[in-house]
């Protein structure tokens, strides 16, 4: 098996189109919309739910890939890398439930391949910093976001769809956490480098400025400050997170 796979390798049915997110976000913009959608419309909650269905799957494949990527790792680490390929595995289904249930489709908007290219990191301590702190750090923000809207429409389903899985998500951002401290221990330059790498991913799905600290309602993506501290992030991290808002480039 290659190590790693790249992007356009990925197996998919021939419904899934793929994009590369910056050619999504320019062609929104041509078309007078804006680069990263909102949450004020159905369809714009359809094609949420639609980028998570493929942020899902992509996960899924990034943790199988953890655990067959480092042979010589803790075994406990591997065991809990194949649980999070179990977690969301479920999760995908739960999203192509969703998509059904919000009147879409698989394929109707494109999958880019972001978070795949951002979940390659060669070293294990990296890979949890930057995958389960980083990009499941941001599955936390993106979820709590969504089920505040669900109760805001009236949707329960979407509202404890959601909140099932954000369970599962503050869980895998602890095990990030746990093994990061575990892999760089007595290692302070594998911890920073780590850490740096957690720091760009937090930076470039910061989506030029698209995730704030702001009402659920009024920003495109907010900061779950909340679920994140019940993950295990600390105030100093979240605040942190908050600052990088301000300086991200448009993805």
């Amino acid at each position: 098996m290659d190590r790693p796979i790249a992007y356009d390798k990925l197996a998919r049915e021939d419904r899934f189109v793929r994009m590369r997110a910056r050619e999504v976000s320019d062609l929104r913009a041509d078309q007078g919309l804006p680069r990263f959608p909102d949450l004020a419309t159905r369809e714009a909650i359809r094609e949420r739910v639609h980028g998570i269905m493929v942020g899902e799957l992509q996960a899924m494949e990034g943790a199988g890939r953890t655990v067959y990527d480092f042979p010589d790792a803790p075994w406990e680490f591997t065991l809990d890398m194949a649980r999070q390929v179990w977690d969301e595995s479920r999760h995908v289904e739960i999203y192509l439930g969703l998509l059904d249930h919000l009147g879409g489709y698989v394929g109707e908007f494109p999958e880019t391949t972001i978070l795949w290219r951002c979940a390659c990191a060669e070293d294990a301590a990296a890979r949890v910093a930057g995958v389960n702190r980083g990009l499941e750090g941001l599955a936390c923000d993106v979820f709590n976001q969504l089920i505040h809207i669900a109760q805001k429409i009236g949707d329960p389903i979407l509202e404890r769809a959601v909140d099932f899985v954000l369970a599962d998500e503050i869980t895998h951002v602890r095990m990030g956490s746990r093994w990061l401290n575990e892999l760089t221990r007595d290692d302070p330059e594998r911890r920073r480098r780590a850490i740096e790498f957690q720091e760009s991913i937090d930076e470039r799905f910061n989506l030029g400025g698209t995730r704030l600290d702001g009402a659920h309602q009024e920003v495109p993506i907010s900061i779950a400050k909340e679920a994140r501290r019940l993950a295990g992030f600390t105030d100093e991290e979240i605040e942190r997170l908050v600052r990088s808002t301000q300086r991200s480039p448009v993805y």
